[in-house]
């Protein structure tokens, strides 16, 4: 009842662990549907209903919080990062449309002005301005881009509300019920950013009001501000001369040498820019570390050549964007930026994917590993995003493992498709309801990308003839059951990546039996789709996902298929391979599976990521130690359940190390040793104690992080005293723990000797925990130097945490200690304290030396930081300035967030 009132409610909405409930319950309650409607054919595997129920059962007997919702008043919105403003039109600009929000005549303002001239940069100051301002309860900021649909607008405003609005309603339905939402609103301002034509408002369900609700639209065209009917109009210029000069400086860096030459040019290479901020950064990232006269004086021709017979200023800064793409230098570099222009504009795309694409494409080269064929990949993305051609939009969800986000600007992107043009077609997002026809397929194509489509027919004899097509991205683009001629295939044998994911056919033409060229084909999520053509002549096949593809039921020719690199045949009705089949798919280096013969293992020596599920524990056991005698593989995942285990009774441990410790303690064998064991994840083992014993963490050197979430009976990461003499240092970097109710503590107070190089810990939603470190004592310290901004005190701790930057303690309600004894902090930036109403005091001891590394402190009211003590009588006076208050901080089990360098929250 109090989440069903809480729509009529302006002030309130459900804890994040309420919505995370009623989301799992709700994509649950679809899947019950989906078998509900299901002939007796098509149901899935007995053993996928099995795992739906104890999932079904563990959110009946889930607890959660007594108060259901909370205030919503602090809800208006994240900080976006702020690059730093250079010039004083800018400011100008600012404040202009600072105090047009200001004024109460004005309810719709227009920003128009070229691309890349900074209009977005610009809404991300006003932005971040108005959430501090206390005038604005409510502030949005939505992406519309070139491509939207009236639908994802939607969706986009009503996630930036967080508010729920019904996926399977019509527009119009949602208008109403957006509409309903935004009229609460008293003092709103809603930005629309990236328009590029007329949009009707009240279509979307976007109010026109003029009693404190504010629409604020940048765009490209001066028209569409017009017809938008704002008020207020304000065009942004581009940089002046000297404006672009010291931010083209600011972006080089002070590693560049500027002698009287040098700088001529690079007045010169700035002027080429045209005062586009977009076009000056990217030029000068290119430029880093350029010190010899002759590589400006040349990179200057390159952008006079690639610019001449460009009237139009935009497409002059296209091809200035253009010369730091060709300064890239790798092709295969060059290659991976372009791939990325493949997805639809404005997607955030998770740093995985982007080089698991890679790799299908053959771009990353033949290393020996996947793991070195990731750290290519990551390295080139990195080279990307320095190179201002990708952006990094932050950690996607802690548990779902997801990396970075990665983005391409719009501009950027317009320039690699300029590049593409003759050799491919992207239309990806387009909304399109008609796949592009025949006489737009010019056998000069090399990508096509129409992924994210809404194709309602395909047309019955379309053969396109593209010999040199090697990527075809077809990934949710068909509705219904709408199926693919047999003939589209015929002439496209160049083929090497056939992505079809996510879409309802229900067989694939046979035609797809002849591509010998394909290394990847994706199905991924095809959840109708019953049957395969014949696999074994695609030899050169080295990627096969079939996850999720429910009703799928055989492989034919899958033994043949010996250059197999990555095979996923999980959630789907293929139970168990034939027996034989993994005796030819031995270059395996990712491998998940519904079942395996456990010595079927020992044969993929190449195995780097496995993934299966066992009947019972003592599968699960042999199965460990049938991976034990195999040298590479890095990342486990088993899941173990039978009939016989008492309720909730399920394993699941990625990398499997602390399941190992849990049901086989004491071993019944020697300690394996795990040289390259990175990470530890444990979730929903209800039955374990903690996650490794003592004597195990010697067999770990490589360990740079455990994760434990809702373990019921989890007491304590690591149980008994360290193995190590005192000056040994462990690898650990990073300790997150959530919702493990019984846990009391951490860890012994004495492994902190040897847990020098942790740099975060995040404790949330531990019902149980009192003190985070136990055991120790007043009196364990020394007598010297205590520096907080470098003043003495009369003691100073033995322990010492050098390395952490990060303390997370969230929802704690019977916290009462920390440490008992101080603990040396000298590098934290970060410090964040909620819902922990039984701590008193913060032992840390904090090492400030400059006023601008300075941590920012977090916690959840004024009053809770009055009460919290100190160790240093001047520390609270000293932090005051960076403290930030509120309960909805985002913390980042929940949220990805965007940092600011040394300005955190």
């Amino acid at each position: 009842m109090e989440i069903e009132c809480a729509g009529s409610s302006v002030r309130k909405k459900p804890r994040i662990l309420v919505e995370r409930w009623l989301k799992e319950t709700e994509r649950a309650r679809n899947k019950f549907q989906i078998i509900g409607q299901a002939h007796t054919e098509t149901l899935p595997p007995k053993e996928q209903v099995e795992t739906l129920t104890r999932e079904v059962e563990e959110l009946i007997g889930e607890s959660l919080p007594q108060t259901l919702l909370i205030e919503e008043r602090d809800a208006k919105g994240v900080k976006f990062w702020e690059r730093k403003l250079i010039g004083e039109a800018i400011h100008r600009n600012i404040e202009s449309i600072w105090d047009r929000l200001i004024e109460n005549h004005v309810c719709k303002l227009g920003i128009y002005g070229m691309g890349g001239v900074g209009k977005t940069t610009i809404m991300m100051h006003i932005h971040n301005r108005l959430l501090e301002d206390a005038t604005f309860d409510c502030v949005i900021f939505v992406t519309v881009s070139k491509d939207f649909s009236i639908y994802k607008l939607q969706s986009d405003i009503g996630k930036a509300l967080k508010v729920c609005i019904t996926e399977d309603e019509h527009e119009k339905k949602r208008a109403v019920m957006l509409s309903e939402h935004l009229e609460r609103k008293k003092n709103c301002v809603l930005i629309l950013d990236d328009m590029w034509e007329n949009l009707d408002l009240e279509e979307v369900g976007i109010p026109i009001r003029a009693d404190g609700f504010k629409i604020v639209i940048t765009t490209r065209s001066f028209d569409v501000c017009r017809r938008m009917q704002c008020q207020e109009k304000i065009k942004i210029q581009p940089l002046s001369q000297k404006e672009a000069e010291s931010l083209f400086l600011e972006d080089l860096g002070p590693e560049v040498p500027l002698n009287m030459e040098i700088e001529t040019i690079m007045k010169s290479i700035v002027e080429e820019c045209a005062g586009l901020p977009m076009g000056v950064i990217t030029v000068a990232r290119t430029m880093r570390g350029v010190t010899d006269v002759f590589d400006w004086r040349d990179s200057l021709v390159k952008l006079k050549e690639s610019s001449m017979g460009q009237p139009d200023m935009e497409k002059k800064v296209l091809m200035n964007l253009k010369f730091s793409y060709d300064r890239l230098g790798n092709p295969n570099v060059q290659r991976c930026f372009l791939s990325c222009a493949l997805y639809p504009e404005d997607e955030l795309i998770s740093e995985f994917k982007l080089v698991e694409f890679f790799i299908d494409q053959g771009l990353i080269g033949e290393l020996n590993t996947r793991k070195e064929q990731y750290d290519r990949g990551l390295t080139i993305l990195n080279q990307l995003v320095n190179a201002c051609l990708l952006e990094d939009h932050g950690l996607a969800f802690v548990f779902e493992n997801n990396g970075h986000h990665m983005k391409m600007h719009d501009l950027i992107r317009d320039m690699a498709l300029h590049v593409m043009n003759t050799t491919s077609i992207v239309k990806a997002g387009n909304q399109l309801r008609n796949i592009p026809s025949e006489e737009y397929w010019m056998n000069s194509l090399e990508k096509v990308s129409l992924m994210k489509n809404c194709f309602k027919e395909f047309p019955l004899n379309m053969s396109p003839n593209c010999p040199k097509l090697s990527t075809l991205l077809l990934n949710g683009c068909l509705l219904r059951n709408l199926a693919i001629p047999n003939s589209f295939f015929k002439n496209l044998l160049g083929l090497k990546v056939l992505n079809l994911s996510e879409n309802h056919m229900t067989e694939l033409p046979n035609s797809i039996s002849d591509l010998v060229n394909l290394r990847a084909l994706l199905l991924r999520e095809c959840s109708k789709l019953c049957c395969i053509p014949y696999l074994g002549k695609l030899t050169s096949l080295r990627k096969l996902d079939a996850k999720k593809c429910f009703r799928l039921e055989v492989l034919e020719g899958l033994e043949k298929l010996v250059n197999l690199r990555y095979l996923d045949l999980t959630e789907m009705r293929i139970e168990r391979l034939s027996k034989g089949t993994l005796d030819h798919l031995l270059n395996l280096q990712w491998f998940k599976v519904g079942a395996i013969n456990k010595e079927d293992i020992t044969k993929l020596g190449a195995l780097e990521t496995f993934s299966c599920y066992l009947k019972n524990v003592d599968d699960f056991n042999k199965c460990v130690r049938a991976i034990e005698q195999s040298n590479n593989p890095r990342h486990y995942c088993l899941h173990a359940y039978e009939k016989s285990f008492s309720k909730n009774k399920r394993f699941f441990a990625e990398k499997m190390v602390g399941i190992i410790a849990a049901v086989t303690s004491p071993p019944p064998h020697l300690l394996p040793f795990f040289p390259c064991l990175e990470k530890i994840l444990i979730k929903g083992c209800h039955k374990m104690k903690r996650v490794v014993e003592s004597e195990w963490m010697p067999h770990f050197p490589a360990l740079r992080r455990i994760e434990v979430s809702v373990c019921e009976k989890m007491e304590e990461i690591i149980g008994g005293p360290p193995q190590y003499l005192p000056v040994e240092e462990i690898s650990l970097e990073s300790l997150d723990v959530n919702c493990c109710d019984n846990m009391r503590k951490l860890f012994p107070h004495e492994w902190l000797l040897h847990l020098r190089n942790l740099q975060r810990i995040s404790v949330t939603h531990c019902k149980g925990m009192v003190e985070m470190i136990s055991g120790a004592r007043q009196g364990q310290e020394g007598s010297t130097m205590t520096p907080v901004n470098n003043t003495p005190s009369s003691f100073q701790p033995l322990i010492s945490l050098p390395k952490l930057e990060y303390l997370l303690l969230y929802n704690l309600p019977q916290l009462k200690s920390i440490c008992k004894v101080p603990i040396s902090c000298d590098s934290m930036e970060d410090l964040r304290v909620c819902e922990c109403p039984e701590l008193k005091g913060i032992p840390l001891q904090l090492r400030l030396c400059e006023i601008e590394e300075l941590p920012y402190i977090w916690v959840e009211d004024e009053e809770t930081w009055k009460t919290l003590m100190w160790d240093h009588p001047n520390a609270q006076a000293i932090l005051q300035p960076y403290l930030q208050k509120g309960k909805d901080f985002n913390h980042p089990h929940f949220v990805g967030m965007q940092y600011t360098p040394n300005a955190i929250g």
